[in-house]
């Protein structure tokens, strides 16, 4: 099956495996999630870009396997025979490697449920080791274009902490202006500089260093992204 291979990536898909959806296969996707526009760039994205996540570590578990296979089995009615195609689609994302951003890009315009995929990547990260796969799963999230409340609140599904992002760095919400984010980098240098704790010790010392780094990693950050002028 090379349908993860050469480009474009989705009428190579949709030419290769529209013989694996199944009438059956095909009522259910429309029962259960109406708002997929293409049912097969949506099994083969879901697919690969669940197993790209469980390749973080370099290498994906049988547990994480079991957990996409499980999505298709009890959330879209699939049969174990219906399973091995997720299974071949699995074996070839292992071989072929494609990148994140082109399958996320592909899925987007089969389907609109962004915070289920990212709900889905959750399940298998907590299976395979989130820490490992923490990175891509926050890369899915921007390629979705999902936002850090959006993320969080998917997060607090699974009883995780809130995600650090600039904006809780700097403790102001992702709609602030240019002004109230100069404001509260100001505040927060001015409340956290090294030289305020320099008498109380050396841990205290290293901890406001660690902090004062990333205030102004996170105000870095935003600069380039909301183009801030100094």
């Amino acid at each position: 099956m090379g349908f993860l291979r050469g480009g474009p990536l989705g009428a190579i898909i949709g030419g290769a495996i529209q013989h694996f959806i199944t009438k059956k296969i095909e009522g259910s996707i429309r029962r259960n999630l109406p708002g997929v526009l293409d049912q097969p760039v949506f099994v083969v994205t879901v697919t690969a870009i669940m197993t790209k996540l469980g390749m973080a570590k370099g290498h994906m578990t049988e547990g994480e396997a079991r957990v996409i296979k499980r999505f298709f089995a009890k959330n879209l009615e699939y049969s174990q025979k219906d399973l091995t195609l997720i299974d071949k689609i699995i074996q070839e994302t292992l071989s072929a490697d494609p990148d994140l951003k082109a399958l996320v890009e592909q899925y987007r315009k089969a389907s609109s449920y962004n915070l289920l995929l990212l709900a889905l990547g959750y399940q298998v990260g907590l299976v395979g080791g989130l820490q490992e796969a923490q990175e891509r799963i926050n890369l899915l999230a921007e390629y979705l274009g999902i936002s850090h409340d959006d993320h969080d609140r998917v997060r607090e599904k699974y009883s995780l902490s809130a995600l650090k992002t600039p904006y809780s760095v700097l403790g102001i919400k992702p709609t602030a202006t240019q002004e109230e984010i100069k404001r509260a980098y100001k505040s927060l240098v001015a409340r956290y500089h090294p030289d305020k704790v320099a008498h109380q010790g050396e841990e205290q010392l290293e901890d406001a260093h660690i902090r004062f780094l990333e205030i102004q990693s996170a105000y870095k950050e935003l600069e380039t992204k909301k183009h801030i002028k100094r």
